[in-house]
């Protein structure tokens, strides 16, 4: 049992962890320093609040079809970065889902572009039931 504990702790202390939890501000600081449109800013800290919790390092359970979400914009697999464990992706945003789970959320915004310019913020189901209508939107005015 002691050689159990002990190899388990070496292993999980030996993982790097580049996980950062913002909060609406820190996050809505950085997507502005990302270069986000200040009107956007509002609709991503939604996204990320419901989806995520705020986590860069969140992946979500498997879907019905599989596929796992990413990040804190819980971007999918099946359509939109590689997992990388030989299933099968379109890849779309042309980079590995761990990129998009590290503290830096530079990837994760590319990515959750894209997906919005191809598909709107309707893509993210949270949009729909907790974020749109504006009135949900979180405000930011005393971030920036």
């Amino acid at each position: 049992m002691k050689l159990f504990l002990f190899s388990f702790l070496l292993f999980y202390t030996s993982i790097p962890i580049n996980a950062r939890i913002f909060d609406r501000c820190s996050l809505a600081r950085e997507l502005s320093r990302l270069g986000v449109a200040r009107g956007n800013i509002p609709a991503w800290v939604c996204i990320a609040q419901y989806e995520s919790t705020f986590n860069s390092a969140a992946i979500g359970p498997p879907n019905s079809d599989g596929s796992r979400d990413w990040g804190i914009f819980q971007i999918n697999d099946r359509f939109w970065c590689d997992p990388q464990d030989g299933r099968q992706s379109s890849n779309a945003c042309r980079t590995p889902c761990r990129s998009l789970t590290t503290d830096d959320i530079t990837a994760s915004v590319r990515c959750a572009g894209q997906v919005q310019s191809a598909q709107g913020f309707g893509a993210w189901t949270v949009w729909n039931n907790q974020c749109r209508g504006g009135a949900a939107l979180p405000n930011i005015n005393d971030c920036l």
